[in-house]
């Protein structure tokens, strides 16, 4: 069925609105949500947390590896991730979406399925955004809202020299499903590893656990990793106006990475530094306080490793072979790759 058997854009938006907004029962402070020109919602005494993100086929995901609801699931995790690298708790999210005329409905309603089925592991809920068309690739643009209380969001601009630089999870897991995908194509890199092939497509936003550290009050400094750990240390360091130094035996990789950077002849510490796509989160903390915001980010269920400290400039990583040591190369860049 394609979208002109359903009444076109109009009836596409219906579509939307019947299945996938919960009906418009009031949650977040909603109190008018798709139908109108705009949504309306009342934030209360809360502060209120926005960011946006662009993802686009070819360049963000592509058909024969992912299916739609990965799509969708990725769409609304990336989004989530920067909510939760403010400390923030996800509210509500809006979707803007090109396609082709030729799209099938039930491509999109896979889609909004995956989209949704995040947004909700996350306590968020789709309130609206926009339907256009394009002559090819899909092009899906998120603005996702979130909540925190005045004066307790996180920032990259608070660390501190001495302070111990924490990790989430581990790193380099969504570069090495991207590049058994690349290298063996979407068989055999699910037959190889299915659960780093699905970390790429599906990665999981570490909402739960940011709360968990920005209810201690001890986090200083923190950021969702996207682009890399060698690429947002720097941001964070740059706003902060302070360097770090880490050392490359701490950054968690797993064994699964180490064993994909075989396979195809990679090397898994380049894809923790640069890999990108983790969506694991960075804090950092006074030395005196880091057992207690480990402690409370454990208990999610969610590990985290302590891989060096902030100091007064430099970049600087520490390879544990011996090697001198270098300093940090780039992470991901849209414009330099």
């Amino acid at each position: 069925m394609l979208i002109k058997d359903i009444g076109g854009e109009f009836g596409l938006i219906g579509r939307i609105k019947k299945n996938y907004t919960g009906g418009q029962v009031p949650q977040h402070g909603l109190s008018v949500g798709i139908g109108d020109d705009a949504a309306v919602f009342d934030p209360g005494d809360r502060h209120v947390v926005v960011t946006t993100d662009m993802l686009v086929e070819a360049v963000h995901f592509r058909r024969e590896w992912s299916d739609f609801y990965s799509i969708g699931w990725k769409s609304a995790a990336v989004n989530l991730s920067d909510i939760a690298g403010m400390g923030a708790v996800p509210t509500l999210a809006f979707v803007s979406l090109a396609c082709n005329s030729s799209e099938s409905v039930e491509n999109l309603d896979r889609f909004y399925d995956g989209f949704v089925d995040c947004l909700t592991r996350y306590g968020a809920r789709l309130a609206g955004g926009d339907t256009n068309t394009t002559p090819k690739n899909l092009v899906i643009s998120i603005t996702q809202l979130g909540q925190v209380a005045p004066g307790q969001a996180f920032t990259r601009s608070g660390a501190r020299v001495g302070d111990q630089i924490l990790v989430t999870g581990s790193l380099g897991s969504s570069a090495a499903g991207l590049a058994l995908l690349a290298e063996t194509g979407l068989p055999r890199a699910e037959r190889l590893d299915k659960d780093l092939v699905n970390l790429h497509r599906r990665p999981q936003p570490r909402v739960v656990a940011a709360r968990a550290a920005a209810e201690t009050g001890l986090v200083h400094a923190a950021m969702d990793l996207s682009d890399g750990i060698a690429a947002d240390l720097q941001k964070l360091c740059a706003a902060s106006g302070v360097g770090a130094r880490i050392a490359s035996e701490d950054i968690p990789v797993a064994e699964s990475v180490v064993r994909a950077a075989r396979i195809v002849n990679k090397d898994a510490l380049t894809w923790a530094l640069q890999g990108g796509e983790d969506y694991e989160l960075l804090f950092c903390v006074a030395p005196g306080d880091v057992d207690t915001v480990k402690a409370a980010i454990q208990e999610t269920g969610v590990p985290v490793t302590a891989i060096g400290e902030i100091t007064k400039s430099g970049f600087r990583i520490t390879i544990a072979d011996g090697r001198a040591d270098v300093n940090l190369t780039s992470g991901w860049d849209h414009f330099r790759s």
